[in-house]
């Protein structure tokens, strides 16, 4: 685990894109899956997306493998692992990162907004669902899942 710099951006955005399209089609529509993937087509918004929080990169010996943001305030504002990594606990190892880094900060409280793959790796980490959400991309609507955890 280590802190993503700007020349991760690239490769970032590329596990981002390939993940979504790779794995989009099990949970949601064809144009909810291309207007999630189009995420990375705006480059300075994508590159905020991953600098404006502190992300964490997971890396071995195949390159990045995941990444995963928290805000000062607590907010968990990305968990993406590479679409041929899924389920080898790599999510799980970012998501035990973060909350570690948030008790280290003293944070009372993480907070983050599920999609359809991620739900289940919060409620695992004791993440409790308070509220869904709508919202639309490139005129496209998503319901998210608006979960918490006090620490």
């Amino acid at each position: 685990m280590r802190v993503a710099k700007k020349s991760d951006i690239p490769t970032l955005s590329t596990l981002f894109h390939e993940t979504v399209l790779t794995h989009g089609p099990e949970h949601y529509t064809a144009d909810q899956t291309a207007a999630w993937a189009a995420s990375t087509l705006d480059t300075e918004q994508f590159e905020a997306f991953i600098l404006d929080v502190q992300t964490y990169v997971a890396e071995t010996t195949a390159g990045i493998v995941g990444f995963s943001g928290l805000a000062a305030d607590g907010h968990v504002a990305s968990l993406y692992v590479r679409q041929d990594c899924l389920k080898q606990g790599i999510g799980s190892a970012l998501l035990a990162h973060v909350i570690e880094q948030a008790q280290r900060d003293r944070r009372s409280r993480l907070y983050a907004e599920a999609s359809e793959f991620s739900l289940g790796l919060f409620q695992k980490f004791g993440f409790q669902q308070y509220d869904t959400e709508i919202v639309e991309r490139f005129g496209v609507s998503f319901t998210r899942y608006l979960m918490e955890k006090r620490i």
